[in-house]
């Protein structure tokens, strides 16, 4: 059986894309392995910029931290259950995985892991100074990955 591979995070995720990846898979009866990575740098920035605009103060606990990554988790496991009903409505066989890491090396793990036919990834909006800065996710799947990578752009 063919397998698609959705890749979501809260940077990285749009109506869009999922539909796009529901559909591919109904189309080519396909699995849909839907996988959302807690992006830990995400997390980073929130912490950072409340620092920076002062709604804390000193060094941010762990506790703080952790609440974010539970709250990050508990959010992506509400969005995850979502896609897997309309998927089951469709009868379109789904998995899910929920992994914390940044999303490149974690995307990488379970491509190798998983071996999908096909990734669905959204891109994001970002200057071209941006994207020769701090890189392409996008540009990098397609480098690594021995299989299509299928990219719609971020509304």
């Amino acid at each position: 059986m063919k397998k698609i591979l959705l890749i979501l995070s809260f940077l990285r995720s749009s109506r869009k894309t999922i539909d796009e990846a529901i559909q591919l898979a109904k189309e080519k009866k396909a699995e849909l392995l839907v996988f959302f990575v807690l992006d830990i740098e995400y997390a980073d920035r929130i912490v950072d910029k409340l620092t920076d605009e002062g709604w804390i103060s000193g060094k941010p606990t762990e506790q703080l931290y952790n609440s974010l990554l539970k709250e990050y988790k508990i959010q992506a496991e509400n969005i995850v259950a979502e896609i897997e009903a309309r998927a089951a409505q469709l009868n379109i066989p789904v998995r899910s995985v929920i992994r914390r890491g940044t999303v490149l090396d974690e995307t990488l793990r379970i491509t190798d892991l998983e071996e999908p036919d096909l990734i669905v990834v959204t891109r994001r909006k970002r200057s071209g100074l941006s994207r020769l800065i701090f890189g392409s996710l996008v540009k990098t799947l397609q480098k690594h990955v021995d299989c299509e990578v299928k990219i719609i752009d971020e509304e």
